[in-house]
């Protein structure tokens, strides 16, 4: 794992957890608009911090290792945590933890478990994405394939602007792990917290996404004031790209819950 901070001498923390296959270069357009006011802190999970050395392994040891940093690095107090798709599981993760937090905002969360098909679909789709993201990143013109277009709600160009910002040290192993940890978060995880109403958290997602439905339900459960964010005509992680919105958006946020 490796962790970025900027904008150190601010008072404000922001965290920003990155999605599937993503870097802490995510959220570099987006940092610029934050770092004058804001310490901003971004990270690179491990199995995608590219040093081709570590591997992902639960998203509740990843949130450990985040927990260990604001606690020693930060006085044990982080104001808000933002997270994009596949980071939205150790991001839950740390409103299960020993710190204080200002709020969440889970953005892309989707509900991802398919049952007594999990291990089948994992053990065909994982070795599938690890060769397509590792072409992908590397090889012009390789399009997204159509299904995956279809059930994000993305389109091919949409797409490819994210691989700037993709690990190009990617893993079968790394791949498997984050897969499992997709398909557990809400039946092995949320689902078993007891709920929890003292942290604000937010879920963003884009309207053309599919399986939000089941997210938001689960999400409620374990954050009854959850706050339900959905962005116009946009898919899976389209937010990103627009920093301005999404800056926006979560100054809006941290007002509304006292954090600034």
């Amino acid at each position: 794992m490796k962790i970025y901070e900027f904008g150190r001498e601010n008072k404000i923390t922001i965290m920003c957890l990155p999605g599937n296959f993503m870097t802490h270069r995510q959220f570099e357009n987006i940092v610029p608009l934050l770092e004058n006011d804001y310490h901003v802190i971004t990270v690179s999970f491990d199995g995608y911090d590219e040093t081709g050395e570590t591997f992902y392994t639960t998203a509740k040891e990843q949130a450990e290792k985040l927990t260990t940093f604001i606690k020693e690095t930060l006085g044990g107090r982080i104001d808000l945590v933002y997270a994009e798709s596949l980071g939205s599981v150790p991001a839950a993760w740390l409103t299960q933890m020993d710190i204080s937090i200002g709020g969440v905002i889970l953005s892309g969360a989707e509900y991802m478990n398919y049952g007594i098909f999990n291990k089948p679909a994992i053990a065909m789709f994982s070795p599938f994405t690890y060769k397509l993201m590792n072409k992908m990143v590397t090889t012009e013109n390789v399009k997204f394939p159509k299904f995956l277009q279809i059930k994000m709600g993305i389109t091919n160009d949409t797409f490819k602007p994210m691989l700037k910002q993709a690990c190009q040290k990617l893993t079968l192993e790394t791949t498997k792990a984050t897969f499992w940890e997709g398909v557990r978060f809400y039946p092995e995880y949320v689902n078993k917290w007891e709920p929890k109403d003292k942290i604000p958290v937010a879920c963003w997602y884009g309207e053309k996404e599919m399986n939000m439905k089941k997210a938001i339900k689960c999400l409620k459960r374990a954050f009854p004031k959850l706050d339900i964010h959905p962005f116009a005509n946009m898919g899976h992680g389209e937010n990103m790209r627009h920093p301005e919105l999404v800056v926006r958006d979560l100054k809006a946020f941290m007002m509304k819950n006292g954090i600034i």
